[in-house]
């Protein structure tokens, strides 16, 4: 089959969270990309609304990380209303990630979608590129040697010639629908909620604010660096037919909970139902075309998982595709399903368990604290997402299993120093190589293997004689990594340890790693 149509290496469906953090990725490894949403304005809807610390990891690595902590907001308490007029001050729900797993970033964010893709694509335009608004995808072919997507735009049709697509447009993604790929799961029908971006008066806007009654539980959050509030209603299990969300009837609804006449809602910009479903597909690739982030997985918003499992797929399969598309083997894209499947699934056993617990409690005031109190937690984080199981994973021949296993994240360590630069283990990860972090003596040399793909760092204890050594002052990153004298830690471009070995295993490290480099 013979095509005349400008052909670029990759065409991503859906510009939210996802799609953006695939296009950033590609832009700064130079991969020729297309990035299209089908909406013709960008999203104002506030929808998720936090960000967890892996993810704030991942925007650190693409550049984008600043102007989601400037907007964004850690400590938001919660104020919980009884029936009778009555409330009781609680802490943030959101809790910090243990010590011990060592991020720059351990608190969740408060921050309102439209946010976070803002900060994305602040950092897509300083790469160059710009979200291509209006074009609705209608259709897809396959061959052996890329995609045919066909797309409805206001001019007309126009026809994508691609090697690979990714479908990241979400729940009722069409990408999905063209694979023929199936949503596999359950909707719970009785969990049902109204949802909103709403203003108001008479409201104070430093705490979230839940009012508990028979009716259920209704919450307002207020969403930093804006005049919203998202509202948060469950819908009771006996009501058949729940009415439609509207001004009206989120006053009505706020009267009979806070006192007629106290609270005032002003406006809305997004008003909706939602019903919680469960779901997931099969395979997240079919032959040339990926999906991630809701486009692959649903699930209850319990622990705020939906937008960073998502950013999470983007970071893991971004680098992947560069290194196809620059000539490593092709089996490569394969454990972009194999890593990812295994953490979607068990997203959704965590966000389901919780949220069940949610709806359960939702007419008691105590009990519902309680509930929420414990939806945030380490594994809510993603910092202890692994890969030990993927055959990206080099299991280790070191007798000691302290410190990060392969197919661990790499922790963060500071206090590194090396002529004029002082920073930390992330400073050296930055960027879309891999790293080789090598704990050595002063006196230990290394083979020059070092290139634009792979970063070498020696690392050392002391102050050497030579000045290619980073001195690790304090000792941090040899405590943070149990690193071994003269052992070498490999880093994958995610920032996964892909590998320990001894200084004398360094062709085997080599032979691992020279197939996946790319060739160009």
């Amino acid at each position: 089959m013979h095509f005349t149509l400008p052909t670029i290496d990759v065409l991503i469906v859906g510009a939210g969270p996802t799609g953006l953090t695939l296009a950033c990725d590609l832009a700064r490894r130079g991969i020729s990309h297309r990035i299209i949403e089908r909406s013709n304005a960008f999203n104002t809807a506030s929808k998720a609304k936090g960000i967890q610390p892996r993810s704030l990891e991942v925007l650190d690595d693409l550049g984008a990380v600043d102007s989601v902590v400037r907007k964004g907001i850690v400590d938001l308490p919660v104020r919980y209303y009884s029936e009778d007029g009555t409330f009781v001050d609680k802490p943030s729900i959101t809790v910090a990630a243990s010590a011990g797993l060592a991020t720059p970033y351990p608190n969740p964010i408060w921050i309102a979608q439209f946010d976070v893709e803002g900060a994305l694509r602040e950092r897509y335009a300083q790469f160059g590129g710009q979200v291509e608004l209006g074009l609705t995808v209608v259709d897809l072919i396959q061959d052996e040697e890329g995609v045919t997507v066909t797309a409805e735009t206001p001019e007309g049709a126009q026809q994508i010639r691609t090697r690979y697509v990714v479908g990241a447009d979400g729940g009722k993604s069409t990408i999905r629908k063209l694979m023929n790929l199936s949503l596999v799961g359950e909707t719970f029908e009785q969990q049902r909620w109204y949802l909103g971006d709403i203003r108001l008066e008479g409201l104070e806007r430093d705490r979230i604010h839940v009012w508990v009654s028979k009716e259920g539980m209704f919450g307002l959050t207020p969403l930093p660096n804006s005049e919203l509030f998202q509202l948060q209603a469950t819908i009771q299990e006996e009501i058949e037919d729940p009415e439609q969300p509207s001004l009206a009837l989120y006053q009505a609804m706020l009267d009979r909970r806070a006192g007629a006449g106290k609270v005032r809602v002003t406006d809305a910009s997004w008003l909706s139902i939602y019903r919680v479903n469960v779901r997931m597909v099969e395979h997240y690739r079919n032959g040339r075309v990926f999906l991630a982030g809701d486009a692959a997985h649903v699930h209850s918003p319990a622990g705020g998982q939906g937008m960073n499992t998502g950013i999470q797929d983007a970071y893991n399969l971004g680098w992947k595709l560069a290194a196809v598309l620059h000539g490593s083997d092709a089996a490569l894209l394969d454990t972009y399903d194999e890593e990812r499947r295994p953490v979607a699934r068990t997203v959704l056993k965590d966000s389901t368990k919780k949220m069940d617990a949610v709806m359960e409690t939702d007419t008691d005031r105590g009990a519902l604290s309680k509930s929420l109190s414990t939806i945030s937690d380490d594994l809510t984080s993603g910092l202890l997402v692994s890969y030990r199981f993927s055959v990206l994973t080099r299991a280790s021949a070191r007798s000691s299993e302290s410190g990060p296993q392969p197919g661990d994240r790499a922790p963060e360590a500071t206090g590194l120093l090396e002529g004029t630069f002082e920073g930390s283990v992330f400073d050296l990860l930055r960027g879309p190589h891999w790293t080789l972090l090598a704990f050595v003596d002063g006196s230990t040399s290394l083979p020059d293997i070092g290139n634009d793909q792979l970063h070498v760092h020696r690392i050392v204890r002391t102050q050497p004689q030579d000045a290619d050594a980073i001195v690790d002052c304090e000792g941090n990153a040899y405590r943070a990594y149990a690193a071994e004298n003269n052992e070498l830690i490999l880093i994958r471009p995610d920032g996964y340890v892909a590998m320990r070995a001894s200084i004398e295993d360094t062709e085997s490290l080599l032979d691992y790693l020279l197939p996946l480099l790319s060739k160009v």
